[in-house]
């Protein structure tokens, strides 16, 4: 025997996936503490379903699409009055911190950390469903892959990357512009 089955297919799947199921669930939610275990929570439901399904040609799919439904039902149930933890003093989200690169003039680091925070609050004032598929369409995801995930139809799909990229034009325009606020 080779020593590869069902369950060295399955692990390899997860940790091929897993990295970009993370990074999608911490978009949506941005929360990283939320995003791990709405992952965790998703893996182990279809990990439990894997008999049923063929994960490793078709779970992606599954994978994001659990996500995306986790993460609206998530931000739906809980819509608190207040937190008691905050990620900033200001009480404003924190966007991802630029890469190292120490090449980088300082002018330019900060202008791409203020880039940065401005598109993670455009982002915030997405409705989910336009959130997930603007993040979706920047992942590289084709359209009519988006609303496989999303379950929509294509022009539904399309009319979600249009509006999210609409909403979050406008509000990064006076950045862009290099106006004061956006």
């Amino acid at each position: 025997m080779d020593g590869s089955g069902p369950s060295d297919a399955l692990e390899h799947w997860v940790r091929e996936t897993a990295p970009r199921a993370v990074a999608y669930a911490r978009s949506l939610l941005r929360n990283s503490t939320d995003a791990d275990d709405l992952v965790q929570d998703c893996y182990c439901r279809l990990l439990a379903k894997a008999d049923v399904y063929d994960l490793p040609r078709d779970g992606l799919k599954l994978l994001l699409t659990a996500i995306t439904n986790a993460a609206i039902n998530l931000r739906t149930r809980r819509k608190p009055l207040f937190r008691l933890v905050r990620d900033n003093a200001d009480g404003t989200e924190q966007a991802d911190d630029p890469p190292d690169d120490l090449a980088s003039p300082p002018e330019q680091m900060a202008m791409h950390a203020e880039l940065a925070t401005a598109v993670a609050a455009g982002l915030a004032r997405l409705p989910p469903q336009q959130r997930a598929a603007v993040e979706l369409k920047s992942l590289g995801y084709a359209q009519q892959e988006i609303a496989d995930i999303l379950q929509v139809s294509t022009t539904n799909a399309g009319v979600l990357i249009h509006r999210g990229r609409q909403t979050l034009a406008k509000y990064l325009a006076p950045f862009l512009n290099g106006e004061d606020e956006p």
